[in-house]
């Protein structure tokens, strides 16, 4: 065995330590957290003296229990690939990322459920055998914010159509990455096909600034404009604008024929995990999801998303226009090939203890 083999040997045995660590962290923090709550709602109860306002205000301004975690994720993520690469002898400039997904892709997915006392677990788990792709925002730290603001009208037509599954149902929803104001959004369509079919359900979407979302959405900015602002601000081949003005145009005629306007927003930090440049696996675990009535009475002038919104958790809102959902949700994404199936990690992972 080579001196560079047990090197390599010795530092994954460390990163392995300290990612288990890290998950014992994660629930002794989460663990004694809800010792002391159930502690001082027993005194509150049977005592006249009330502890847990005061507890919660001091333990708020020193919010161990809060800490994101997720910048260590990344840091032992990147480590874990370092391995890979040095294990396959690759380097790093022999790699052709893409975080930003294609205008369309199509993926076979499957959705399951996490405990939020098992979130840290499944990530850890996942971070030794996919890197976390990270997708660029404004800010130069780490942020897994993802908000959507979904279409329909007021009969609910395309939420009834993807609940039903029926076929050919479309979502139309506007996508922005990062906690902070987008100045760019995705406009996004997603088609529902049944299996009986053939086909796979496809997810088709392209960019556009922000300011031009309500002129899109009324039909003032129409493909063409798109088009022509395309051709003079990037570098796209004309095919690819050409394409993104056919989808443009599709979007706006079902938006306008259909009546749509906001009705939802949902709210979620997501990690994913994928090889960089390879989306034939990709694993995502979504937590703190919220989804936020756009309609809602307080929802004031003719903007394409509420501006009374603040950032997570939303504490401004009134309770009725948001619902929590207490799970994390894990999704496995495969690239649709013939007889593919997913990893046998990846199954590991599913029909573990960790998943429900």
């Amino acid at each position: 065995m080579s001196k560079s083999t047990v090197d390599i040997n010795n530092i994954k045995e460390e990163i392995s330590r300290i990612t288990a660590e890290l998950s014992q962290l994660s629930n002794f923090t989460r663990i004694n957290y809800t010792g002391f709550i159930k502690i001082l709602k027993k005194h509150d109860k049977h005592t006249e003296y009330m502890l847990k306002p005061t507890f919660m205000l001091r333990l708020n301004s020193r919010p161990i229990y809060l800490e994101n975690l997720d910048s260590l994720i990344y840091r032992l993520s990147k480590l874990y690939d370092r391995i890979r690469r040095e294990e396959a002898g690759q380097s790093r400039s022999s790699i052709k990322e893409s975080n930003t997904p294609g205008l369309e892709f199509i993926r076979k997915t499957s959705k399951y459920w996490v405990h939020s006392d098992n979130v840290t677990d499944v990530k850890c788990a996942t971070l030794k055998c996919l890197p976390v792709l990270v997708f660029p925002t404004k800010r130069h730290d780490i942020d897994f914010a993802v908000s959507s603001v979904y279409l329909d009208n007021d009969q609910l037509e395309l939420y009834i159509g993807r609940l039903e599954k029926t076929e050919g149902a479309i979502a139309i929803r506007i996508r922005w990455y990062g906690s902070e104001e987008p100045n760019e959004v995705f406009i996004e369509r997603k088609i529902h096909r049944e299996d009986w079919t053939g086909e796979v359900s496809i997810k088709s979407r392209f960019p556009l600034k922000e300011h031009f979302v309500n002129d899109y959405l009324c039909g003032e900015l129409t493909s063409e404009d798109i088009m022509r602002r395309m051709r003079k601000e990037s570098e796209r081949s004309e095919d690819e604008i050409q394409e993104i003005g056919h989808l443009a145009n599709e979007i706006q005629q079902v938006i306008l024929s259909k009546k749509l306007k906001p009705v939802l927003r949902t709210f979620y930090n997501r990690t994913a995990f994928q090889l960089p440049g390879d989306a034939r696996v990709r694993i995502s675990l979504d937590t703190e999801l919220c989804m936020i009535r756009e309609d809602g009475p307080d929802r004031s002038g003719s903007n394409w998303k509420r501006e009374d919104i603040t950032t997570f958790p939303f504490d401004g809102l009134c309770e009725s226009e948001i619902c929590r959902f207490p799970h994390a949700i894990l999704e496995v994404k495969l690239q649709i090939q013939s007889g593919q199936e997913a990893p046998k990690w990846a199954q590991d992972l599913v029909n573990g203890p960790l998943v429900l």
